[in-house]
């Protein structure tokens, strides 16, 4: 029996980044406070998030102690409760400087990924200072972070209500949109945002990311293309033209894209992982393995580095590195049903039977739609004579792709062994109907099983 190989398609990330600013506060205040203040932001710009949300604690404290010690009405309760201007980008709010305070001691918690403290500090300038649209918008960036796109989307609603104007909370809401398929709303909001700021390379990259969705590949190509006269050295914009030329057959001008992405970011692993694809697929096997190399050294989690890698490997001839790469795969990723039926087909071409049937149904529980899965699992039922099942399986490819030439016939030598002559023809008729240039190969294949047949039932005499 003939098997089909299938390769894993690997498509390019595209990249999502939330847009947060730290408030530059300027006000008469404590001056431990103050100074705390200050240093908190300047160690919030260096990325010491440890450290800013250490001097912001110090910063609340002081207020704390200082309007504690000195009573309700005093003057240094006034300085922890008064309304202090705060500039958030083109947006100028005025709030309780103690808002303030909590508003950056929660940014530097959701840049630490600690969204749960970050939702909890954004609470309370929500409560202090309802009308601080930037203090909505972040606390949407926090709840996207946790997966709660819903509750995200209300917030950013809520920032656009106070300031129409405001880009990144479109962006944002654009891209929590995408998330939940809400294509032609997330297409709207990122429209807004670039209306806005035309300039706004990240809205670029994510509504051409939802052209390519649609296949829209002119449109989404035009939008990277833009994206990279703001940034030409962005590489993700890199990595997402990359896909468009390749899906619109240019693999020249993939590779070179994937060639600067990773001359911009060495430190990337899609890039190396994407520019393995397409060698892969341009047949440059030992460029394949030796970019697989480097993204797995990068990311040893990423499964799709060891799936290419494998695919690589077993087209060179490397049988048993495939499958121990498609092994690290299955590990890190298991419901990709591609792999298991990758694997199926090294271990029939091994000898190992058990194991290609064990993979086989894998991938079939996992993609009741592979027909060449259905097909490779016949063959192995054909080998050990359980016509039956092999017919079956044989069938049901055929169901799901009525013009697949090796399923037909596949099954048309299945019911010859099956004394099923008539029926049996009638699946060869097809197959020469389909794909008249096999015709020569599939008389000797059908020669051949007649002669199996005819030593089957010599054997069944004796």
């Amino acid at each position: 029996m003939v098997s089909q190989a299938a390769r894993q398609y690997r498509p390019l990330a595209l990249a999502v980044m939330l847009v947060m600013t730290v408030a530059a506060v300027q006000a008469q205040q404590p001056r431990s406070a103050e100074d705390s203040w200050k240093r908190g932001v300047e160690r919030y710009e260096k990325g010491d998030f440890d450290g800013a949300i250490a001097e912001f604690n110090r910063a609340i404290d002081a207020y704390q102690s200082d309007a504690a010690a000195y009573g309700r009405n005093n003057q240094a309760r006034s300085a922890f409760t008064e309304s202090v201007t705060v500039n958030y980008g083109p947006m100028v709010v005025m709030v309780p400087r103690v808002a303030a305070l909590y508003h950056n001691r929660g940014l530097a918690k959701l840049r630490k990924g600690e969204t749960d403290e970050a939702i909890a500090d954004f609470d309370e300038v929500i409560r202090l200072a309802p009308r601080d649209a930037s203090a909505w918008l972040h606390r949407g960036a926090a709840y996207q972070g946790r997966g709660e796109m819903e509750r995200a989307i209300a917030d950013y609603n809520r920032a656009i209500a106070i300031y129409p104007r405001y880009t990144e909370a479109w962006y944002d809401r654009g891209i929590a949109r995408r998330e939940l398929g809400q294509v032609k709303e997330a297409l709207a909001d990122f429209n807004r945002a670039l209306e806005l700021n035309p300039r706004l390379a990240d809205a670029l990259i994510n509504r051409g990311g939802l052209f390519l969705d649609q296949g829209e590949l002119n449109r989404a190509l035009a939008d990277f293309n833009q994206a990279l006269k703001i940034n030409s050295r962005d590489f993700r914009t890199l990595n997402n033209r990359a896909l468009v030329r390749y899906k619109q057959g240019d693999v020249k001008g993939a590779l070179a894209d994937l060639d600067r992405a990773i001359a911009n970011n060495k430190e990337d692993p899609t890039a190396w992982l994407n520019r393995s694809t397409v060698r892969l697929e341009n047949n440059d096997y030992d460029g394949a393995i030796a970019d697989c190399n480097k993204a797995i050294e990068l990311n040893p989690k990423l499964s799709a580095a060891w799936g290419n890698r494998a695919n690589a490997r077993q087209l060179k001839g490397d049988v048993d590195g495939a499958i121990a790469d498609y092994g690290h795969a299955i590990e890190l990723s298991p419901n990709l049903a591609a792999t298991w039926f990758n694997r199926g087909n090294l271990w029939q071409d091994r000898g190992r039977p058990d194991q290609a049937l064990a993979d086989f149904n894998q991938a079939l529980r996992l993609d009741p739609q592979l027909s060449a899965a259905w097909n490779n699992r016949g063959n192995l039922y054909f080998v050990k004579g359980e016509f039956d099942k092999a017919l079956s399986d044989y069938t049901r490819a055929i169901e799901l792709d009525s013009q697949y030439t090796l399923a037909l016939a596949n099954r048309g030598l299945t019911l010859l062994m099956l004394n099923r002559d008539a029926e049996a023809e009638r699946d060869f008729t097809r197959c020469r109907a389909i794909d008249g240039t096999r015709s020569a190969r599939l008389e000797r294949r059908i020669s051949e099983t007649r002669r199996l047949r005819e030593l089957a039932r010599q054997q069944a005499k004796k």
